[in-house]
């Protein structure tokens, strides 16, 4: 992919398809081959898009493609018009695109506090968790209007916005909990679609977080204070339909609710 064109156009077909609500049968142009080019028309739509950036959502690179691609992780904007604060007892709808790609993952929220100056060093996960004043429970609502957007490997994925739609912030848990082994579990109408810790995500929420730094060091990724960290889904990646509803327990004491809808009934 040379030059900014095919770049520019990729960027505008998704961002054309998500703001008319529109499904796309084809990626609109040739593959992204590296993160390195996903990350150009990533940029490219967010610009596009119009909307404020308020937080990242961190997606796992699975074995083998984490060797191809030269990392374990990815990164995508979550925007303020897809985030809703969920309290005790509320079931927000969240929108998906009925022809695309749709899922619910039961995930952390970190959001960042006062940031460094400059990102540009090494970082551990113990030296980013200073950097974070709130975790929440919550769920990434991912969809995309592409529906094989997770079937061509990552830098598709990272094209169109890392596939992320909303999110759904639940309630905070104790900034000194020791969560990582909480059971966690993800149950769309009624039913178990996965069990898992967050001690078997990599390394952890707080590795989303590093991963992160590290990207803004090298992309320039436009971190800051305040924005919501989606740091990648506990159970793993499950597919929603309009109308169920999506359930995320976290131990025995925290649960957040949505109901998914199609974009057009949002």
């Amino acid at each position: 992919m040379e030059g900014r064109e095919p770049a520019d156009a990729i960027a505008q077909a998704f961002v054309s398809a998500r703001q008319a609500g529109n499904a796309l049968n084809d990626y609109p142009g040739d593959l992204p081959g590296t993160l390195d080019e996903a990350y150009g028309i990533q940029e490219r739509a967010i610009e596009l898009f119009g909307d404020k950036v308020v937080g990242w959502k961190v997606g796992k690179i699975p074995e083998p493609l984490d060797a191809t691609y030269g990392a374990n992780r990815l990164a995508g904007p979550i925007f303020a018009d897809s985030v809703v604060t969920a309290g005790e007892g509320d079931v927000p709808d969240m929108p998906v695109f009925e022809q695309g790609f749709a899922a619910g993952e039961a995930e952390y929220l970190l959001r960042l506090g006062p940031l460094p100056e400059s990102f540009d060093r090494a970082w551990t996960n113990e030296e980013v968790a200073e950097y974070v004043d709130a975790i929440h429970v919550g769920i990434e609502v991912a969809s995309s209007p592409f529906p094989g957007i997770n079937a061509h490997g990552p830098a598709v994925t990272v094209s169109d916005f890392g596939n992320n739609n909303g999110l759904v912030i639940g309630a905070a848990i104790p900034l000194d909990a020791d969560f990582l082994d909480w059971p966690v579990s993800l149950v769309i109408e009624d039913e178990v679609a996965g069990e898992a810790t967050a001690s078997t995500m990599l390394d952890g929420p707080f590795g989303a977080v590093r991963f992160l730094f590290e990207l803004a060091a090298s992309r320039q990724l436009p971190l800051a204070q305040g924005q919501w960290i989606s740091t990648g889904a506990v159970t793993g990646v499950h597919p929603v339909r309009v109308g169920e509803l999506v359930d995320a327990r976290f131990a025995q004491d925290y649960s957040v609710k949505c109901r998914i809808v199609g974009i057009h009934d949002a």
